[in-house]
């Protein structure tokens, strides 16, 4: 069950006509529309889904630091050009340009004596595809799926909306009424319900893991791997390791309902969630730039229309707040945090705050260098292991870290998924099963690893 899709472009305009002439005709026929009904026809054409047709995706090298201080690439795109960040590190920025924006954003590149490469000659060809790409491998299953009303139609050849999502962790709790629960940690911005699962045989005295995704609402590779964890776990439990049956289970597929619906329903590069600013027009705040620790310093923003705003202040979103509730009253134990993002093919670990590593970064190199050399085996992606600063930049105010300062927790992980800047964040469903298995092998690795 998913949502509908971006409509085609010239059924879009047909919309926003039909909108445009239905208010001037009850204007112009003098019918009398108050406040109320004229905001929601106004909001009815603002939430038509945004296209990228003829956007470009590029890639930037060559940003040197000394640069970067003077005039910071990124955000003068972002602001000035109206860019969209897809990735930002020591090597490379990349952003998508408007098809508007595109020559005036070129003179300012070369103003700066800077190239891009062009990863994508239009952002709205690689949403078709993806679309495209889950409707051809879901079409004959769909009049079978209907009929088995009592289950989830939860698989792995499309991405799904958040009822599917939470209807699956609801089949995993009542086939497992004796070792699952299900919580109802809080609600969102604009009430959705966050929704975390337990899995345990002995939760008073096993040791604990944490695993979350969709934290950034357009990463959909994020809640499809963790629900593909979850099936992993589940599917197989009586015939699970020790190491894997020895422990206990939180599992989030999805950190961010609002913000992954409205991608999926109106804006797919959508990466905040949806609260409102009491200072400004623009809506969100980015989730991992919100926890406590660093959350003023480097690698966020203070302007609520950017997409790495950081918010008012530490943990004053409601998903961040009710997740350090969570786990700060369930911190004994809790060995391990995995957080599942994308892009980049890479597993680092703490400190992203500061240019420092943690003491103990020797095991958690050795650890995600055997994770890295084992989806080498299964899938053959080549993933890097290394510290979150030396490879992702500095940035403040993430989970990761908040997890191993606030909370001590010693595998610490962040997962950046597939892949390296071909689809970036609009990841074909073809290629889901092989990255989530990917996933599910740090998973495992890390639970071997806790012992």
């Amino acid at each position: 069950m998913t949502l509908p899709r971006p409509a085609p472009a010239p059924l879009l305009l047909l919309l926003q006509l039909i909108a445009t002439a239905t208010i001037t005709s009850a204007l112009a026929s003098g019918q009398i529309m108050n406040n109320t009904q004229a905001m929601a026809m106004a909001l009815d054409v603002n939430e038509i889904p945004q296209r990228y047709d003829e956007a470009q995706l590029w890639r930037i090298y060559n940003i040197s630091e000394a640069m970067q201080r003077q005039v910071p690439v990124g955000q003068v795109l972002e602001q000035k050009f109206g860019g969209n960040i897809w990735k930002e590190n020591s090597k490379f920025l990349d952003i998508s340009i408007g098809k508007e924006q595109l020559k005036a954003a070129r003179s300012f590149l070369d103003a700066q004596r800077l190239d891009a490469q062009v990863l994508s000659e239009n952002v709205q060809a690689l949403i078709d595809e993806e679309h495209l790409d889950g409707i051809n491998a879901t079409a004959p299953e769909q009049g079978q799926r209907s009929k088995k009303a009592a289950r989830s139609s939860m698989h792995w050849k499309d991405y799904h909306d958040l009822e599917t999502i939470y209807a699956f962790m609801r089949e995993i709790r009542s086939k497992f009424p004796n070792i699952v629960r299900l919580y109802t940690i809080g609600q969102t911005a604009e009430g959705r319900d966050l929704k975390v699962l337990r899995i345990s045989e002995n939760p008073r005295e096993y040791k604990k893991i944490w695993i979350d995704g969709g934290i950034h609402a357009r990463e959909w590779i994020s809640p499809a791997t963790v629900t593909f964890i979850l099936y992993q776990l589940m599917s197989n439990w009586e015939n699970q390791p020790a190491h894997i049956r020895g422990l206990t289970w939180y599992i989030m597929p999805v950190m961010n309902p609002d913000g992954y619906e409205y991608s999926r329903t109106t804006n797919r590069l959508w990466r905040k969630n949806r609260s409102p600013s009491r200072r400004s027009n623009c809506l969100g705040v980015d989730l991992n730039r919100n926890f406590d620790i660093g959350w003023a310093g480097y690698g966020s923003s203070t302007n609520p229309c950017s997409d790495t705003y950081r918010g008012s202040s530490p943990a004053s979103e409601a998903e961040t707040k009710v997740v350090t509730e969570f786990l700060a009253k369930r911190k004994y134990n809790l060995e391990a945090y995995l957080t599942y993002h994308s892009y980049g093919q890479m597993i680092v670990y703490p400190w992203a705050y500061k240019a420092v590593k943690v003491k103990d970064a020797s095991v958690l190199q050795r650890v995600g260098n055997t994770a890295v050399q084992r989806i080498a085996q299964k899938t053959g992606s080549t993933y890097q292991s290394a510290v979150t600063h030396e490879v992702l930049g500095i940035a403040g105010g993430g989970s990761d870290d908040w997890s191993r300062a606030a909370l001590g927790v010693k595998y610490v992980y962040t997962v950046e998924l597939r892949d390296r800047g071909t689809y970036g964040f609009v990841l074909p469903p073809k290629f889901i099963k092989d990255t989530a298995l990917e996933g599910w092998t740090v998973a495992e690795t890390v639970a071997q690893a806790i012992g």
